[in-house]
């Protein structure tokens, strides 16, 4: 039995060397996944618990890959105080009053943050299998809440890299679901190794050498599927960044996406997939706010609000545009129910707005529920008293 690691070994963090292929490693399947569970943020101590292997092998593992420079080691390093402050147990970090945060909000930023090591479906709080209707709501619903533009112009200290921690993973569940040829990807990667690594049941039945035969020729045709993997996932990488290269953010979210899926445990694949994604999703609705005020330019409102819903789904967290698409829903096709979920949503997203409130009262006026129109038009006048 090889010899734990010092204590300190433990708080600190492998990450794969620069420059190292793991598609060229020989691994057999155990070793495959546990090197997948390596991302750079992982301490060893918690390797040991979610490799998939006996501690001690895991032990041997990372030392060996650190003796032949597959893995570096980063040692732990000592929180800053505005950090300590934000991940502290005790509350403190709702006492700081440097921060433009509410303490409901900073607990809520800290606790989904914890929860970013889950699997994708319970990241988004939906079923093991959802519809891709279920793993839309969940995604307007978290990017409405997490978006870092929900924050802008805000001192948020420690927290903004939570926002864009949680909203990029946020991303990746959503488009990583939301795609079946994606999602079954992303199952079969993390559920070969698993089951590879799975370890014989204590206390069972001796095996012969013909089991033993058929036990290392499927841990070998594991390995095997394994390299083909990475090797697709890097072919669809590169393809993905050089689409990225020329500009061809959806081609490039595309590619990316699929490497992603083929080796889920990449970090490059991870970090490149939420900057594309983000950049893809952004051109797309710049061309749908075009498409949107060139229908209202010759008065096809029917197109324009249907380029403002679909604009909806790439900006979520974005107030005006909820705020235009609700006009349009009253004033040009009256369906007021739609106006009154996207008024509503501009004020939750804007409380400080009078125009959403005003446009908010509008709409409640013109649906007989005077008690709340009377509510929001008063909270307008006393925003911007001015209003006539």
């Amino acid at each position: 039995m090889g010899v734990s690691p010092q204590s300190e070994a433990l708080r600190a963090t492998p990450r794969l060397a620069p420059g190292c292929d793991p598609s060229k490693l020989a691994l057999d399947p155990s070793e495959g996944f546990l090197l997948s569970r390596i991302d750079g943020r992982t301490p060893w101590a918690l390797l040991r618990e979610i490799g998939g292997l006996p501690a001690e092998q895991v032990d041997r593992c990372v030392e060996r890959w650190l003796g032949e420079g597959i893995l570096v080691l980063r040692a732990a390093e000592a929180p800053r105080e505005s950090e300590a402050r934000a991940a502290a147990p005790d509350g403190s970090a709702e006492l700081d009053p440097t921060l433009d945060l509410a303490p409901e909000v900073r607990q809520r930023i800290l606790e989904f943050e914890g929860r970013l090591g889950l699997p994708y479906h319970e990241i988004l709080g939906v079923g093991l299998d959802p519809d891709p209707r279920a793993v839309k709501r969940a995604y307007f619903r978290l990017s409405r809440e997490f978006h870092p533009d929900r924050f802008f112009r805000r001192n948020l200290g420690p927290f903004a890299a939570k926002l864009e921690r949680i909203f990029r993973k946020i991303l990746e569940a959503h488009e990583l679901l939301s795609d079946p040829v994606a999602r079954a990807e992303v199952q079969r990667s993390l559920a070969a190794p698993a089951e590879a690594a799975r370890p014989e049941p204590a206390g069972g039945p001796r095996v012969g050498p013909a089991d033993a035969r058929r036990r290392l020729a499927s841990l070998a045709a594991h390995a095997k599927a394994l390299r083909d993997r990475q090797r697709k996932a890097k072919h669809y990488f590169e393809t993905g960044m050089a689409a990225f290269r020329a500009e061809r953010w959806l081609e490039a979210a595309a590619s990316v996406r699929l490497a992603l899926a083929f080796d889920p445990g990449n970090e490059a694949h991870r970090e490149a997939f939420g900057e594309i994604q983000q950049k893809a999703h952004e051109m797309r609705a710049v061309a749908l706010v075009r498409e949107a005020e060139a229908a209202l330019e010759v008065r096809d409102y029917a197109r324009a609000l249907t380029a403002f819903e679909e604009c909806l789904q790439f900006r979520p967290h974005d107030a005006d545009l909820h705020h235009r698409a609700a006009r349009l829903a009253q004033l040009a096709e009256g369906d007021l129910r739609k106006a009154k979920e996207w008024a509503a949503l501009a004020c939750e997203l804007a409380p400080d707005e009078a125009p959403y409130r005003r446009t908010l009262g509008q709409i409640y006026k013109a649906a007989g529920l005077e008690a709340n129109a009377r509510r929001e038009l008063r909270r307008a006048l006393e925003l911007d008293p001015r209003d006539a």
